[in-house]
């Protein structure tokens, strides 16, 4: 798809940051690097300790936590990439090299993992292997089967963002990417229904025969109005097959409705504070979007009933959410603030390598055996702990070096060769 984005003026850098290696942002890196090690610390820490596991979905969830931490990060930068004046092509040719890659290799990885006994695969994903093999391999396998089949358990925040970049992609033709503001306030506000709203599941058979009719118009309709408003053909036929994918993953979300509309809210918002930084929107109309963010998610979260966790079949009650979610806004919010300095070098490249460590680790918690011994006054556990997040920071920095960093220097080589067939040949001079 090699759509070119619709002319605008560039975005104003953010202002004064500073930036690592290959022009990262020093504070999204560092935000990376603390939000995959809180995601690795809890999935281990609530196989080693039931009673973290009870307390972490009662009260605090540092997994969730850092989730919330990695979506507002992609709210804030993605739109950012998408802008660069290149085509849509280039875009998803970048998003592809750095993600499906790494994504791809850790699929086989579980595979082989699993042919030794050293990987535990979920049952129902053995009813239809082949099929649900490849569904893996979209990396939308969250939206297409739910739980059920997901080779990699971390896996699913994915799905959340290639949709994301499906809709920002549709915004994009449409030309209303940047109007920021309404986006972000509306997804918030979709919360109050969403928190009431079953999950919408295409494949469940006669009972959901009006959910997939609904599904079907809302395609046709998001087709058709934004092929309507896109300025040439070949954006319209985009649009029209970004509609067609988008719009039925979007709504067959196998969680809970407010936590899908709660993600998406989360990463507009990102993008309202991008626009702040960009000088696109004032400050304190930024800011009041924040901060009406945290009051709704307080509200829905207080006087709205709890969720089922789709997971662990939990109830989740209203204290979990507000003390999970909100002190991830507030992280960024600080980071922002800070964005102007520098952050520590090991905390730098434990951003680099977060990809690598948030798929990486779910691979080693069943391929790595516990201790089962204390070790000089040592208790097991924390023997244990320790083992698996060395282990899954010395191998992410493995297949950060071997895997991902290649894939990123082609990605890079593809994206110019896209870019450069928009140059035009000089004009030839008239005699």
């Amino acid at each position: 798809m090699t759509v070119d984005s619709p002319a605008a003026p560039p975005a104003v850098p953010v202002e004064q940051a500073p930036r690592g290696r290959g022009g990262r942002f020093e504070f999204l890196d560092a935000l990376r690097g603390l939000a995959a090690l809180a995601v690795v610390v809890q999935h281990c820490s609530e196989r080693l300790w039931p009673e973290y596991f009870r307390f972490s979905q009662a009260y605090f969830g540092l997994g969730e936590f850092g989730v919330f931490v990695f979506f507002i990060v992609s709210g804030f930068i993605i739109p950012a990439s998408l802008e660069r004046g290149r085509s849509l092509g280039a875009f998803w040719a970048g998003r592809f090299f750095r993600l499906f890659p790494l994504f791809w290799a850790c699929l086989v990885a579980a595979m082989l993992l699993h042919s030794f006994g050293r990987y535990e695969l979920p049952e129902p994903f053995w009813d239809q292997p082949v099929l649900n093999f490849l569904a893996n391999l979209t990396m939308m396998q969250f939206f297409i089967g739910g739980w059920d089949i997901q080779i990699i358990g971390a896996s699913w925040s994915l799905s959340y963002e290639l949709v994301f970049y499906l809709i920002l992609s549709l915004l994009l033709i449409a030309r209303l990417n940047r109007r920021s503001v309404p986006l972000a306030v509306g997804a918030l506000v979709l919360i109050v229904p969403g928190a009431i709203l079953p999950p919408a599941l295409l494949n469940g058979g006669d009972a959901n025969a009006v959910t997939r009719s609904i599904v079907a118009v809302a395609t046709i309709l998001a087709a058709t109005v934004f092929a309507c408003v896109a300025e040439d053909r070949r954006a319209a036929l985009a649009a029209i097959l970004i509609s067609v994918i988008a719009v039925p993953l979007f709504l067959n979300q196998p969680g809970a409705s407010v936590l899908t509309f709660g993600y998406l809210a989360t990463m507009f918002l990102g993008t309202v504070l991008y626009r702040m930084t960009s000088g696109e929107i004032a400050a304190p109309r930024a800011w009041l979007v924040f901060a009406f963010a945290m009051c709704l998610i307080f509200g829905v979260s207080t006087f709205v009933a709890p969720v089922l966790d789709p997971i662990t079949g939990v109830w989740v009650t209203w204290i979990k959410q507000p003390l999970t979610i909100l002190p991830a806004y507030l992280l960024f919010a600080g980071f922002l603030l800070l964005r102007r300095y520098s952050f520590p070098r090991p905390l730098l490249y434990l951003g680099r390598i977060s990809y690598s460590l948030y798929l990486v680790h779910a691979l080693l918690l069943d391929a790595i055996p516990r201790w089962s011994t204390s070790v000089l006054g040592v208790p097991a556990q924390w023997l244990t702990l320790l083992t698996w997040v060395g282990s899954a920071l010395l191998i992410s920095a493995v297949t950060y070096r071997f895997i991902e960093k290649p894939c990123h220097n082609l990605g890079h080589r593809v994206i110019a060769r896209i870019d450069s067939r928009k140059i035009e040949p000089p004009a030839t001079a008239v005699a």
